[in-house]
């Protein structure tokens, strides 16, 4: 927590300090604000390659991620130009959740879930240890609707740069088996300016479409398409205080709303449900010396998303997310050296605040009027509580050394997550329709639990309040060494962590070797390195959940009144002991150079995961306090999980002044036995299915398997920037195409064998998809008090069905062509 404060703290010092200086600092003409032209005329690369060593590396540049950002302001969008990211199948799917849903998109690096990325913002690691995959909002004991493997994260209007490393990845990161997403929110200019926009998008704007499967099975009677308006705005002011001191502030605000509706039982009738995002950002830096600086950053990025069941009244949840992120940096010189001190601090949330009864009432009562099903039900589960907090020292040297260069560094976090049930919650259920219903204690009558001459519910559930806490330190010590060695550029690392979570000491060889070639300018690359992941906490903090209660009564002398316990239930317990921490070994390859007038890169990347966190299902007894002698589940937590990748990118950037293109593609085939930390690997001899004509495990019928999301096998992707009249127009166009291919799953029929019915598999074509973008802006008033752009994004231009195996029909629209309209100001 000391460090938490010394951050915060100091970065607020800094920022008073220099408004301080500045009223005491005679102003010059030097200081009086002036508009600064630059020359906006040249269209902006779709990104460029690292250097040879750095040839996993790929860099969007801030005007990058201004130009071809979707409306919606999310960055990681951005990365499917790059050949090795994939995004869900489900992406475009324009039911209520998905067009409420302001979060990043989930991603996969070269083969990774998408839990197992690093991602670092302004040199902050803002990566969940939690449970951040559960998709039930309704569930009484997890969160769902705001958390996010990438716990704090910002708008695109604030990115100033995102550095995508797939493979060859330095020394210098750890704690991922995917790959690393490094965000540098934008500096702070040394001249004074202003930028303001304002943008939206509605049902209006948008056509939806649907599988011809999904429309063979409505036959012709539709749903009503989604109803949903959403709107983003915000601003930054960089204000350079004097020759010495920097600062930048920037806000935005982005909100969705989407009707939902009731079921018929409940009327049926319309309610709105709202997402928000919000992004605070202040950055200042301050030069002490002309070669000492010291830089400080403050993100706050609260997240809020409502959450209401349709078949039922009164259980409007609020789900929590984002968090704040902060840094404070000491840099300068010692000789030839250079040197940072680094003191970060995180706190992500994931909160939910809910009515704290669920009741299950009987509509044959004249006091349940707004409900026609046989049993009506009013209220929620109850306040949650889950935070994580990291506090972390991070330092850095770099000098010349022996003819080569050596930078090395060392890294503490401490993180803490917590989990509670500030109160018991209580569910109630099984009610007794009579007028001669007598209550023991009054107050029952306005709790609805009791009511004279009416009803009375008959059974509870309890979920008792807990708090549950679970901490680690990560040690970490890197090294890397850049040298010329015959002709040969050499990057030799070596990476040691140590989690006191798991108790094991991780150390990480990686290498790098290039070479120019003597034909048409090649230089070939060759990585030989090993990767290991980050401790996950989720399993601590459901060890400690409290066990089931349930308790009924029975009317004594006619009249209701106190409860006996009915039933003790243990939830699943989690062990995990003596846990070897996961790793993935890699072999890459890469060839770049120049060719027609631009410059291309051809990369292979081999992949083994080893020792990834799976469950074992097993079962123990426990005694009971009502039923004696009972069995639960235990869920091991072993090291049995494995994966696979294979993946070869071709990729060709050019710039042609006023136009650049860039064209790249990803053949991959990937393996692996679990995705999320809570798959299960089940016992092979109890999953048996029909395959090929005989009755084998499952697991042996899905074993040359693509995994079935975040793995398309063929990519291609296409982008085509461009600028008109001078600058006053600017263009993009970008694609990407996910070739068909075949899984071999459930095909939905079932066939008996000598008696037994088993889940025919088989192979199921996924069809071909393509998405492609367009934005277009376009100037519409210059003078001396800035410019006005407007500004148009065109999603899904082609009004394309992405996913072609979509098969839902309560919500099977999917989102077609959809634009967001932008205004824009900069001074």
């Amino acid at each position: 927590m000391r460090i938490a404060l010394v951050s915060s703290a100091s970065a607020a010092a800094l920022l008073l300090a220099g408004a301080a200086q500045a009223q005491t600092t005679p102003q010059t003409d030097e200081a009086i604000p002036t508009v600064v032209v630059t020359d906006e005329s040249t269209a902006s690369t779709a990104y460029s390659f690292g250097s040879a060593v750095d040839s996993g590396t790929t860099i969007f540049s801030g005007e990058s991620v201004q130009d071809r950002a979707p409306g919606s302001g999310d960055a990681n969008q951005l990365l499917k130009l790059a050949p090795t990211v994939q995004f869900s199948a489900d992406e475009g799917m324009a039911d209520d959740e998905s067009l409420q849903d302001l979060r990043p998109s989930r991603i996969s690096i070269s083969g990774s879930s998408y839990l197992d990325n690093l991602f670092v913002l302004d040199g902050v690691g803002v990566n969940s240890r939690l449970d951040s995959f559960n998709t039930n909002a309704q569930h009484y004991d997890e969160v769902a609707g705001a958390a996010s493997a990438q716990s704090i994260w910002v708008d695109s209007s604030l990115v100033g740069e995102i550095k995508l490393i797939d493979s060859n990845v330095s020394a210098e990161y750890g704690g991922f088996l995917g790959g690393v997403v490094d965000i540098k929110t934008r500096a702070p200019a040394h001249t004074y300016g202003a930028t303001a926009y304002y943008g939206f998008t509605q049902t209006d704007m948008a056509s939806y479409r649907m599988t011809d499967a999904v429309r063979a099975e409505l036959k012709g009677v539709y749903p009503d398409k989604p109803d949903y308006d959403k709107s983003r705005y915000g601003f930054t002011v960089d204000l350079p205080v004097n020759d010495r001191l920097r600062l930048i502030g920037g806000y935005n605000y982005s909100e969705a709303t989407v009707t939902y509706y009731r079921g018929d039982t409940y009327g049926g009738g319309p309610f709105g449900q709202t997402s928000k995002s919000e992004n605070f950002l202040l950055k200042g830096e301050y030069d002490l010396a002309a070669d000492l600086t010291l830089d400080g950053q403050i993100t706050w990025s609260p997240y809020e998303s409502m959450n209401a069941s349709g078949n039922g009244i009164d259980n409007q949840m609020y789900q929590h997310g984002g968090g704040l992120a902060s840094n404070l940096r000491l840099r300068g010189k010692h000789g030839i050296a250079d040197w940072s001190v680094q003191l970060t601090y995180a706190d992500s949330d994931n909160d939910r605040d809910a009515p704290a009864i669920n009741l299950s009432l009987p509509s044959s009562v004249a006091s349940v009027d707004w409900c026609t099903s046989t049993n009506c039900t009013m209220g929620s589960f109850g306040d949650l509580e889950q935070s994580q907090q990291d506090y972390g020292l991070k330092t850095t040297w770099s000098q010349p050394l022996a003819g080569g260069k050596l930078t090395a560094g060392f890294d503490f976090t401490h993180t803490t997550a917590e989990k509670n049930r500030p109160q018991d919650n209580y569910a109630y259920s099984r009610s007794t329709v009579s007028s001669a219903i007598r209550c023991l204690y009054p107050e029952e009558a306005a709790a609805l639990t009791c009511v004279p001459g009416s009803y009375v519910l008959t059974q509870y559930s309890i979920y008792k309040a807990y708090q549950t806490e679970a901490d680690l330190q990560t040690y970490s010590l890197w090294g890397n060494y850049d040298f010329d060695w015959r002709g040969f550029d050499v990057r030799a690392g070596l990476r040691y962590d140590h989690e006191t979570f798991l108790g094991n000491h991780d150390f990480s060889p990686r290498l790098s070797v290039a070479h120019d070639l003597p034909w048409f300018g090649m230089t070939a690359t060759v990585g030989l390195n090993r990767y290991y992941s980050r401790g996950f906490l989720g399993y601590a903090l459901r060890e400690n959940a409290p066990d089931n209660y349930t308790y009924r009564r029975t009317a004594s002398g006619g009249i209701y009144g106190d409860w006996t316990l009915y039933s003790h239930t243990s939830s699943a317990r989690y062990s995990d002991s003596d846990l070897k921490t996961p790793y993935s070994d890699e072999l890459t390859a890469a060839v770049s150079g120049a060719l027609l007038g631009g410059e291309y890169r051809i990369k292979g990347i081999l992949r083994e995961g080893k020792d990834q966190f799976s469950l074992t299902e097993t079962t123990e007894t426990y005694v009971s306090e009502t039923s004696g002698t009972r069995s639960r589940t235990v869920s091991t937590v072993d090291n049995d999980g494995s994966s696979s990748y294979r993946g070869l990118s071709v990729e060709w950037l050019r710039n042609f002044g006023r136009h650049t293109i860039s064209l790249n593609s990803n053949f991959s085939h990937t393996e692996t036995s679990a995705m999320e930390y809570y798959d299960e690997l089940e016992d092979t001899a109890a999953e048996l299915v029909y395959y090929k004509g005989e009755v084998v495990s499952m697991w042996k019928a899905l074993a040359d398997n693509q995994r079935p999301d975040y793995a398309s096998p063929v990519v291609i992707n296409a982008d085509w920037g461009s600028t008109w009249l001078n600058g006053r127009i600017r263009t993009n166009v970008n694609a990407r195409f996910k070739d068909e291919f075949k899984q071999v799953e459930d095909t939905g029929e079932n066939i008996t064998v000598d008696g037994s019915a088993y889940d025919v598999y088989g192979e199921v074509q996924y069809d071909a998809s393509i998405d492609a973008n367009l934005s277009l802006q376009a100037e519409i008033a210059r003078s001396q008090f800035g410019t006005a752009t407007l500004d148009l994004r065109v999603n899904n231009l082609f009004d394309t069905i992405r996913n072609n195996n979509a098969t839902a029909t309560t919500q099977p629209y999917q989102l077609g062509r959809n634009i967001w309209v932008t205004l824009k100001y900069k001074y």
